[in-house]
């Protein structure tokens, strides 16, 4: 028999914003322990025990899987936390053949820059240099060194929109499977370039200079060339040393192959920096622009408050030009503010109210505003995700309300939640295909959502920690240069390390 454990902190975080991540947060949406991690059949935990499962003599040892919606950095409470319960009980587990991590690559704390690194670091110690420990990661992550020179093999999940969590699980333990019957020898190599976009140029699913550089690397994996190939573009909000986007390949012994491959890759990524600058709107001209567009829906994206990239949801700037400009066009729009929902909640639906919207958490980007409406719906704010990272598992806003003022529907939540599809609207009874304006707070998923519904659409240049742009923000530790604050840069701009450190 061979034993595997199975363990993750599973976040996203956000240096731009003071909304730091709780213990309460990971309660509030997923916490495993021991054999509760054995009940999960979907996401990346379902994906590792089904392909275990094929496998009768390798037995998954389970031992703390936690995983929240992206925010600020974790505080140090709450990393110790979860990192000294994972090994102690790594520990009290016994001998172990194998060790699956169930990652982000994205996290940090307030005192501790790479926790991915950090833990990697901490399961070596107790398991020796010789037991291979396969990472499953977000294509977001940031990837280290230490990362990179701890762990046998890291997998980034391969769709944005985030579709294959379960894919990527059960890909990390079929190459456990094959590593430990010794069908393989996996070496990995990692090439990153200074280049930090937001995601908005970057799906998978429709063309881009992001679909064109996976479609590459997946052809070469599909072909053989290599045991799997990832494609990171950083997650631009943390601001750490080095931070970089590129490609990890890992190979069977090859290293050389892999170097070059990841190379290629990393050098398209760099030729092509400039395409993965989105084009913006001001939330004034945007708006105007959807009145005179009658043709069909339109869609705003404020994705400076998106809650998925570590915002609090709490910005407002598209909700106040839409009431400056006051025109009686249908919209929906969302937002965080535990104080309004609150009142409005008091006040029973049906009450007129005068709210202090938005602001409430994250209070360096804007005022909130004064709001004065009607609440036309309340409700705990609980939903079903219906498809994506957390497929099947319950969202929580909180204590939710829907206040109407002209034509705006405002969805005032307690907590911020991860935007995949419209759960959030439908849970409060409203249907987006009823509105003109749908606002949503997203870089990437309001396209394969609304797209069979809306015929335009709008990035909005706001403020915010998650802004369209990185030249909107302001890095310390993140040193110069890189881009897009320096779009030449002399030189070999492909860094590698890994399994060849060389450039």
């Amino acid at each position: 028999m061979k034993r595997i454990a199975i363990a993750g902190i599973l976040t996203e975080c956000n240096d731009f914003t003071s909304a730091l991540i709780t213990e309460a947060d990971f309660e509030r949406v997923e916490l495993l322990r021991g054999d509760q991690i054995l009940e999960r059949n979907d996401g990346v935990v379902g994906g590792t025990l089904s392909e275990l499962a094929k496998h009768a003599e390798f037995i998954p040892v389970p031992l703390l899987f936690t995983s929240t919606i992206p925010g600020g950095a974790l505080t140090d409470q709450c990393y110790t936390t979860f990192h000294d319960e994972i090994i102690e009980r790594l520990k009290a587990a016994g001998s172990v053949d194998g060790v699956l991590l169930l990652l982000h690559g994205a996290a940090v704390s307030v005192s501790v820059a790479d926790i991915e690194g950090e833990l990697l670091e901490s399961v070596r110690k107790v398991v020796g240099s010789k037991i291979p420990i396969m990472v499953t990661l977000d294509l977001h992550a940031h990837i280290t060194e230490k990362m990179v020179a701890l762990s046998t093999a890291l997998f980034g999940w391969e769709t944005y929109p985030h579709m294959d969590s379960f894919t990527t699980g059960a890909r990390a333990a079929d190459l456990m499977v094959r590593t430990l019957n010794k069908e393989v020898n996996p070496v990995q190599v990692m090439a990153r370039v200074p280049v930090l976009t937001s995601a908005i140029n970057a799906s998978t699913e429709r063309p881009g200079p992001f679909f064109d550089l996976m479609k590459k690397a997946k052809k070469w994996e599909h072909e053989g060339k290599c045991l799997s190939s990832s494609v990171f573009l950083v997650h631009p909000y943390v601001d750490r040393p080095e931070m970089g986007s590129g490609a990890l390949f890992v190979t069977d012994n090859d290293p050389q192959s892999a170097a070059k491959m990841a190379r290629e890759i990393a050098q398209e990524y760099w030729d092509r920096r400039q395409e993965f600058e989105p084009q913006v709107w001001k939330a004034e001209a945007a708006i105007y622009d959807a009145i005179e567009n009658q043709s069909g829906r339109s869609v705003l994206t404020e994705v400076a408050d998106t809650c998925g990239g570590g915002s609090a949801g709490d910005c407002v700037a598209v909700l106040r030009a839409l009431l400056d400009i006051d025109v009686n066009i249908k919209a929906i729009y969302p937002v965080v503010s535990p104080n309004a929902a609150a009142i409005a909640i008091k006040s029973g639906v049906g009450s007129e109210v005068n709210l202090q919207v938005g602001a409430e958490i994250d209070k360096k980007w804007g005022a909130p505003v004064s709001i004065k409406g009607t609440v036309l719906k309340v409700s705990n704010g609980n939903f079903m995700y219906q498809g994506g990272v957390w497929d099947g598992a319950s969202g929580r806003m909180g204590a939710t309300a829907v206040v109407r003022v002209g034509g705006i529907d405002i969805v005032i939540a307690t907590f911020p939640t991860y935007e995949w599809r419209d759960e959030q609207y439908l849970s409060m009874g409203l249907n987006p295909s009823d509105y003109q304006l749908i606002v949503v707070k997203n870089p990437m998923n309001y396209f394969m959502t609304y797209s069979p519904i809306a015929n335009n659409f709008y990035v909005i240049d706001s403020p915010g920690p998650t802004p369209a742009t990185c030249k909107a923000l302001t890095y310390v530790q993140r040193e110069r240069p890189f881009f897009p604050f320096d779009t030449d840069i002399p030189g070999d701009t492909v860094k590698l390390y890994g399994a060849v450190n060389q450039n």
